[in-house]
């Protein structure tokens, strides 16, 4: 395939609060693009800081620069949709002001994109930074589908500002509609109609800083992760209804966090797992490499819970290990041996 069938118009969309601190360097590693048909879509939410000033002198310098100013502040999601609904672009490149995409970041992703019409989503490793800049670490996602399915049951499995997506299948799963915790939202909805994925390449340098708002994960932001999990656990299972304690239990132990819990709650989270495990098995045509990714998740988390059902009742605490055993006998001598290190 030559250059010229790559020549897809990219809408580069940046919702924009306030973020006067890292928005220059945002948007210069935006112009500085080595693929460079794309127009750059910055909606600025009614921001109180120099950003519409800096934004007046970007959009003086560079014609493919639209910015469009909320009157009243809409806060993160209904931003992004005004910039998505002005975009006329084949694909949509998502950007945060806090960070920096690298040169070749459209350009690959484009490529991807064009030799691959059955992904809707496509996401990218990223590298960690600090407010100066300095690389804290490199964050790498989960790369293909049969894996990332299963991830997306629980997480969001996608670094948001790293990501480009086709508009008509954003425009068809009905855009961003979460108000928290609207990326992991779209990408559970277009993952039912599309087919996802992560390049493990580095395209995208993450801010990790004291004024992110991000780093302020509120409570609704909590919930609305909950429900979005529930729902699509729901979906999976065909089932109108899974008990949301089940939900606050799994996700709990995805955080490493070890709380005190009820036996009866333990062993109908685990059965919860179980069916979710048995069910996306089926469902799914797996790699080799996906399948073990998949296999080694389900694992931790009904291990986790084993420990803590053989601290609140230990025959029933006995009996999980024996499912394990039975289910993934290498997994289970494999976490044996590392105890014992």
């Amino acid at each position: 395939m030559t250059e010229d069938n790559y020549q897809e118009l990219i809408s580069v969309i940046l919702p924009v609060y306030n973020g006067e601190e890292h928005l220059i360097d945002c948007i210069e590693s935006v112009l500085s693009q080595t693929y460079d048909k794309f127009e750059f879509i910055i909606v600025d939410d009614a921001s109180t800081d120099s950003t519409p000033q800096i934004l007046k002198e970007f959009a003086m310098r560079d014609h493919r620069i639209k910015v469009i100013t909320h009157a009243i502040n809409q806060k993160q999601t209904k931003t992004a949709n005004t910039a998505i609904k002005n975009a006329k672009g084949k694909f949509l490149a998502r950007m945060d002001a806090d960070d920096v995409a690298l040169p070749n970041r459209l350009k690959k992703q484009v490529e991807f994109m064009q030799e691959n019409p059955d992904i809707g989503i496509l996401g990218s490793w990223i590298q960690l930074i600090d407010d100066n800049g300095k690389v804290i670490e490199i964050m790498q996602t989960i790369i293909s589908q049969g894996s990332l399915g299963w991830s997306l049951l629980f997480d969001t499995s996608f670094a948001h500002s790293s990501v480009m997506m086709r508009s008509d299948i954003v425009k068809k799963v009905g855009y961003y509609q979460s108000p928290e915790a609207e990326d992991y939202d779209l990408w559970s909805r277009v993952n039912t109609i599309a087919r996802v994925a992560n390049l493990p390449k580095v395209l995208q340098l993450k801010r990790v800083w004291r004024g992110q708002l991000a780093l302020k994960v509120p409570r609704e932001t909590k919930d609305c992760t909950l429900q979005i999990m529930q729902r699509n656990m729901q979906i999976l299972l065909n089932e109108s209804s899974i008990d949301l304690k089940l939900v606050k239990v799994i996700r709990s132990i995805s955080e490493n966090s070890q709380p005190t819990i009820e036996s009866d709650l333990l062993l109908k989270t685990s059965s919860l797992i179980k069916a979710l495990y048995n069910a996306y098995s089926s469902k799914t045509e797996f790699s080799k490499e996906e399948k073990k990714i998949v296999d080694v998740d389900a694992f931790q988390k009904l291990y986790k819970l084993a420990k803590l059902q053989f601290s609140a009742n230990t025959f029933k605490g006995l009996i999980d290990y024996l499912y394990l055993v039975y289910h993934f006998p290498k997994l289970f001598i494999y976490s044996l041996a590392r105890r014992k290190k």
